[in-house]
């Protein structure tokens, strides 16, 4: 979690500066980010430019800073939600869902998108981006006014290889007085599983462990959370996600269980009980909505430790 937030705020100083507050100068006067922090930011900028595609099939990232061990991070439940990486693959400009406050435009197999957002202290963004045929971002620029007065422009450039990875990202922050302008690159290699990557806070070498088995789901969910991730997918109507937390067996039964239960909105647990060991049953009484009403139930879930972690191995609704 520490690091999920340290890299969304370190993004956030990247991509999108709000105005400058006296708050916002506080924080940066506390904090100031080790080298090794900011290389690691620098690895994360890479991945996400890469739409994370990089993760595919991985089961662990070692990163490698002066020849040590910095961090190693389980990809496995390194995102909310399971990625799907073929969605991500096959996607194109003609797919590409579209925002209704912004304007497209598409010339030589690439497609730009306008947009304004507007701040407090009458501060304007102009935010242009534009992107390549298979969606990675070829530019991403954002410029600031305060009412009429341009303030500054901040922009990243990304250039890639024949694969869709990024081999030079380039950001900028430029000003009026070209004196306050900043500069930095960041450059990278690709070497089978391993990711090169260096910049003006040194360099960083990012190994990834393969998936064996990629069809195979591991989990290190307890039982209890296991139940819950899959209480989240029924809400959420991802029955794909819920699989994922069954058995081959229980996998194959799931649908036929929920045919009483089409169009689910929402499903509160208000608690239950549970027996545990090797084997383990949890027994939660449900509230289910759908189809504009809602049902008190008996939710059983029998589960089994499997070398994939826990899953569910049946399943029952009484009402």
């Amino acid at each position: 979690m520490k690091k999920t937030l340290f890299f969304l705020l370190a993004l956030s100083g990247i991509l999108c500066h709000a105005q400058e507050t006296p708050a916002t100068m506080i924080v940066d006067a506390i904090y100031s980010p080790s080298k090794k922090e900011k290389l690691a930011t620098d690895a994360y900028e890479v991945f996400k430019t890469n739409k994370f595609l990089d993760f595919k099939n991985k089961e662990t990232l070692i990163e490698k800073i002066e020849g040590s061990v910095y961090k190693k991070t389980d990809l496995n439940h390194f995102f909310s939600e399971k990625k799907d990486w073929n969605e991500i693959e096959k996607e194109d400009i003609s797919t590409f869902e579209k925002a209704k406050n912004a304007e497209y435009s598409f010339l030589n197999n690439t497609m730009t998108e306008i947009r304004t957002e507007y701040g407090s202290y009458d501060v304007r963004k102009e935010i242009k981006t534009v992107y390549n045929s298979k969606c990675f971002v070829l530019l991403f620029e954002k410029k600031y006014f305060v009412g009429n007065n341009y303030n500054r422009t901040e922009s990243i450039t990304n250039v890639y290889d024949t694969q869709n990875r990024v081999t030079q990202i380039t950001q900028k922050t430029e000003y009026d007085k070209k004196e306050n302008n900043t500069k930095s690159v960041i450059t990278i290699k690709y070497n089978g599983d391993s990711v090169d990557i260096t910049s003006e806070n040194g360099n960083i070498l990012c190994e990834f462990i393969r998936n064996e088995n990629p069809s195979v789901s591991v989990s290190k969910l307890s039982p209890n959370a296991t139940v819950d991730y899959f209480r989240y997918a029924l809400i959420q109507q991802k029955i794909v996600n819920a699989k994922e937390h069954c058995t081959e067996k229980m996998v194959q039964e799931v649908e036929k269980i929920l045919l009483s239960y089409p169009n689910i909105t929402d499903i509160k647990s208000l608690g239950g009980s549970g027996t545990f060991g090797e084997k383990v049953t949890i027994k939660e009484n449900w509230v289910i909505s759908f189809d504009n009403k809602t049902e008190k139930c008996n939710a059983v879930f029998y589960l089994l430790k499997q070398k994939n972690g826990w899953k569910i191995d049946n399943f029952e609704i009484n009402k």
